[in-house]
């Protein structure tokens, strides 16, 4: 597909419908189950810590979303495995001759992080995600919030 990625429906009933292309109808949505609170038995202690953390945050993901949610815990737990490992050697390698070249887990660790942005993005969980959803925005605290805060305080 080229060109940018469609604007979901969501955010063309709140923000218009400039193309006029008829929308579906709101009354035939159909509200997905929520994901499930237990991770995947298979899952590291790492992966399932990330997985609970997930869902506390994003109430958005659906059991429809499990098997990307799944890969995205297993990713990370990769990712951590071969930084672990790329600690205990050097960046850069030499070959028998004295060639220097990037140690391979550099290139798969860098492929992990690309792979693991695109999960992110797919389960609306980037910033520009979320706010394509219209699910969540991070609202900066003003000073008369600070005050009102404070007040309560004391």
């Amino acid at each position: 597909m080229t060109g940018p990625k469609p604007k979901p429906n969501e955010l063309k009933r709140v923000l218009g419908n400039p193309g006029k292309r008829k929308l579906p109808d709101v009354s035939n949505v159909i509200a997905l189950p929520r994901i499930e609170d237990k991770p995947p038995a298979q899952l590291s202690k790492d992966a399932k810590k990330l997985w609970a953390d997930i869902r506390a945050i994003a109430p958005w993901i659906a059991n429809s979303d499990g098997i990307a949610l799944i890969e995205l815990c297993e990713k990370f737990d990769r990712k951590t495995h071969l930084v672990k490992k790329l600690k205990e050697t050097e960046y850069v390698l030499f070959t028998d001759k004295g060639y220097a070249y990037a140690n391979p887990l550099v290139g798969m660790i860098s492929t992990t992080e690309n792979e693991i942005l695109k999960l992110l993005s797919v389960l609306g969980l980037t910033p520009s995600d979320r706010s394509k959803l219209g699910v969540a925005e991070v609202k900066v605290r003003s000073k008369l919030d600070e005050l009102l805060s404070q007040k309560r305080n004391v």
